[in-house]
């Protein structure tokens, strides 16, 4: 299994090798960013928004312009809870099984950029999201990490970057230019974290009890490798 580095907010704690690389020698992750469980769990999980393919499209753009792209490994997306653990998964599954369909798709939109301490995100308006976030912390706050215990709904689309110079002048740019993207948000994703990859393992539809269990498209794996070129931001598509 190839590696690669983990996303903008992964635990990593080690430096990148000079050659960019990332094993299972130098992964590692801090303490805020692991499930709060009596064992150490060998599998985490994230659950983040699925959206239509417009939307993702715009948003992926926007930060493969603008994210290191020796850094960049995963598509444009907005996480609910990054570190849900192994050992908890039939109560997660079973949890987002019977929530979904409770809910039809809703509009998101992602229209506010703000600084991150090494980058840049944009702030996503898709309050039903919130709801469904604190539902699912309701019911999981016993084993979630202190990171997942709050939810600012973004995508980040820069980060890492330790010149500020560079993070402003790009700040401004999306600022001025970025004129947001709508979409809709059509229901659950579910991946199992694998050392900077997520590989899909459910997308949980609105209103459907799921869509499938194995990545049918590239559009299913949140990794770039995976991903054909898209338009910079600002383009027509």
């Amino acid at each position: 299994m190839t590696l690669t580095k983990p996303h903008e907010n992964s635990n990593q704690t080690t430096s990148a090798p000079a050659d960019g690389s990332y094993t299972a020698e130098t992964y590692t992750r801090k303490a805020d960013h692991t499930p709060q469980t009596a064992q150490s769990e060998s599998e985490t999980y994230v659950l983040s928004l699925a959206t239509d393919a417009a939307h993702h499209q715009a948003m992926t753009a926007l930060r493969n312009k603008y994210f290191p792209p020796k850094l960049n490994k995963l598509s444009a997306h907005v996480a609910l809870f990054r570190a849900l653990p192994g050992s908890e998964l039939p109560k997660i599954e079973e949890s987002v099984q019977k929530l979904v369909r409770y809910y039809q798709p809703f509009p998101i939109i992602a229209d506010d950029p703000f600084k991150l301490s090494h980058g840049i995100g944009v702030e996503v308006r898709a309050p039903p999201a919130r709801t469904i976030y604190s539902t699912l912390k309701e019911q999981w706050n016993n084993f979630l990490s202190k990171q997942d215990l709050n939810f600012k709904p973004h995508y980040t689309i820069q980060n890492k970057v330790d010149d500020e110079e560079m993070v402003r002048k790009a700040f401004e740019q999306v600022r001025s230019e970025f004129g947001g993207s709508t979409g809709t948000v059509t229901g659950l994703s579910l991946y199992l974290y694998d050392r900077g990859f997520w590989r899909l393992k459910k997308i949980y539809s609105f209103g459907q009890q799921e869509e499938h269990q194995q990545p049918s498209s590239a559009m299913d794996n949140l990794q770039q490798d995976n991903w054909p070129a898209l338009p910079k931001a600002g383009s027509s598509t």
